[in-house]
């Protein structure tokens, strides 16, 4: 007699859950009725999300009874879902402004003299910030006639807003100000601390609730090289730095370009600096490239507390040459672990031939092993040199740097195609506006140009996102037993793991216009009407978090000083699943669930939401 999964006792059942992932928890309570019932369990829910998930915006809710754990086991499913199924929940014009930041689900939006912030989910201004006005007053404490100056945005985290003040050359005006933006001005006014900086070179802006950190490309190391030098402030009295002589010079630690060679981020009370250039040199006979990174605890910035590692593992450049105007570099967070992981994107001539190839790096910065201080610090049995024809040619004039390849890991290169993709439709570089990799859904996101897809001349090419993912395949599928549009792809190099990957197709949305009225929309949305300039010179520049995509179109560049003021539109694409408030006697809890933001009777042209049975009226053509 056959027993059916659904007819065990709950216990058993139960068990297995529990050592299943969070989405085949999901999936099995979507076969039936009687299993179901898995996902009322809140025992099963808080342990799957603790276990896979503890270090999301959803299991913080969730610990803070903000939501139930079976929301946020069913909120953190449905964002991976829907970023790497390119299905996003949302997507709505935010408004006109020159510039903006957005971080932590608040965008801040420059327009002329005023910022406005907003939580991007709460569909409501917090604040709304006049720059000059704050800022003119500490000027004048320390300039009689500060005279004009201009304020850009730098930086925005934990409430508070860094701005950069600098003044023409009649005045010698060179401040960061950190600004709160609280709703209600604290009581010794919206600037917490304001100082003046040396040089502006470069000049970067990470901080917390607690401390602030500058970085200006400005100073000199032995080698007579600029170098990065970072410094720091307390923004909390209770919090104060110890006394330092100088700020920090990072001395062998080379690159220039944020987001391309160099990245700089604060996480888990430290500081993070990590590079992926090892020398400003050119050698003409080098085999390994390293990450070199440095860190130091956020409450002491001192050169006995720094941290550092100049040989952290990065490729063989017998992989072949990299196109570098694709590469970019960027930290992020484990869901899982809170581990800062590098993510660098690299198109390569993969083993030096004559097709292109892309491919998502994860290293992890290995933390809970023993910084390496300097090359010399090295195991004594790793070879100076390869067993290489090119060795004997090595001389005082070379300085090659030589390392064995470690234990690689499947989980930690992604291709952007798989090996079945026999020839993948592409994009140059000319039409690809904005590149980012999401770790925690193990996708890759582009903001393309596809002149495919409305081929309406009047009008410049439609932009669209382009998404891949892909996800672990079960135990028992491999590639001859896969059907359909996904493709499995087993790893060709020789990992220490044998994980085997299932590839969803790459996707484009929106739409084309021309399928559904709710198309058409979303093209009005995703490809903004510039408010002035040549329609089909435009610039983008966006930002990309773990749930939603926040990007401003403006006119094209003229390379002048107007360029500052010109105003573009700014688009919120959201992929997470909104939180809608609910009063319930004498506490509040939060209840989610797909809204629109307008009655079924009117919309507004400048936003569109996904609501359950979107498809079927999307394939009748009744959809809006």
């Amino acid at each position: 007699m056959t027993i059916s999964l659904d007819r065990l006792p709950f216990d058993i059942l139960f068990h297995i859950a529990s050592s299943l992932e969070p989405e085949a928890i999901i999936h099995l309570g979507q076969t039936c009725r009687q299993l179901h019932a898995l996902l009322n369990e809140r025992t099963l829910c808080r342990r799957a999300v603790e276990i896979h998930y503890p270090h999301t915006e959803e299991a913080r809710l969730a610990r803070a009874e903000d939501i139930t754990y079976k929301q946020a086991l069913s909120a953190i499913y449905d964002r991976r879902h829907a970023f790497s199924h390119a299905y996003p929940f949302s997507a709505r014009i935010l408004g006109q402004g020159s510039t903006f930041l957005y971080r932590q689900g608040t965008v801040c939006v420059s327009e002329g003299d005023t910022v406005r912030i907003s939580d991007v989910h709460a569909l409501s201004d917090t604040c709304q910030l006049d720059l000059p006005a704050i800022i003119r007053p500490i000027l004048e404490s320390n300039f009689a006639s500060p005279g004009r100056f201009k304020v850009s945005l730098l930086y925005y985290s934990d409430g508070i807003l860094a701005a950069h003040a600098v003044g023409g050359s009649e005045a010698n005006i060179d401040h960061i100000f950190a600004i709160s933006t609280a709703a209600q001005p604290p009581i010794g006014g919206r600037v917490i601390r304001a100082f003046q900086v040396a040089s502006s070179t470069k000049l970067f802006v990470r901080h917390n609730a607690r401390y602030l950190y500058y970085g200006t490309h400005s100073g000199m190391g032995h080698d007579d090289h600029h170098k990065w030098i970072i410094d720091g402030i307390s923004l909390d009295r209770d919090f104060l730095l110890p006394d330092r002589k100088r700020p920090l010079l990072l001395e062998n630690f080379h690159g220039t370009d944020i987001g391309s060679t160099v990245v700089f981020e604060i996480h888990n009370d430290f500081f993070y600096a990590v590079s992926n250039q090892g020398t400003f040199e050119v050698e003409e006979i080098d085999y390994t490239s390293f990450y070199h990174w440095v860190r130091f605890p956020v409450n002491q910035p001192l050169p006995d507390f720094v941290e550092k590692n100049e040989r952290l593992y990065r490729r063989q450049h017998r992989q072949g040459p990299i196109h570098d105007s694709w590469t970019d570099l960027t930290l992020q967070l484990d869901e899982r672990t809170n581990e800062t992981m590098i993510v660098e994107s690299r198109r390569e001539w993969a083993q030096a031939s004559s097709r292109q190839s892309r491919t998502f790096y994860v290293t992890s910065l290995e933390l809970d092993e023993a910084p390496v201080s300097s090359p010399s610090a090295e195991s004594s049995d790793e070879p100076l040199l390869p067993d290489d024809i090119l060795a004997g040619l090595v001389d005082s004039t070379n300085n090659p740097n030589f390392m064995r390849t470690p234990r690689q890991y499947s989980w930690s290169q992604h291709p952007e195609f798989s090996k079945s993709d026999v020839s993948p439709r592409s994009f140059i570089l000319a039409r690809t506006k904005l590149r980012a990799y999401n770790y925690s859904c193990t996708s890759f996101l582009d903001l393309v140009e596809d002149e495919r897809c409305c081929n309406d001349p009047s009008r410049p090419p439609c932009l669209r996102l382009r998404i891949g993912s892909r996800r672990e395949a079960p135990l028992d599928i491999a590639p001859s037993n896969i059907r359909g549009k996904e493709r499995v792809d087993e790893m060709e190099l020789d990992f220490a793991d044998k994980t085997v990957y299932r590839h969803s197709p790459i996707r484009m949305w929106p739409p084309p216009a021309s399928r559904c009225p709710c198309s058409k929309r979303l093209h009005g949305i995703i490809n903004p009407t510039l408010p002035y300039g040549p329609s089909h010179t435009r610039t983008i520049i966006g930002v990309l978090d773990d749930r939603s995509l926040v990007y401003m179109v403006k006119p094209g560049r003229s390379y002048g000083s107007s360029d500052d003021k010109v105003m573009g539109t700014i688009v919120l694409v959201d992929f997470s699943r909104p939180f809608k408030s609910q009063d319930a006697g004498p506490t509040s809890s939060v209840s989610m669930s797909r809204m629109d933001s307008k009655m079924d009777d009117e919309f507004s042209p400048a936003s569109w939401e996904w609501t359950p049975g979107l498809e079927k009226r999307c394939q009748n053509g009744t959809c809006r």
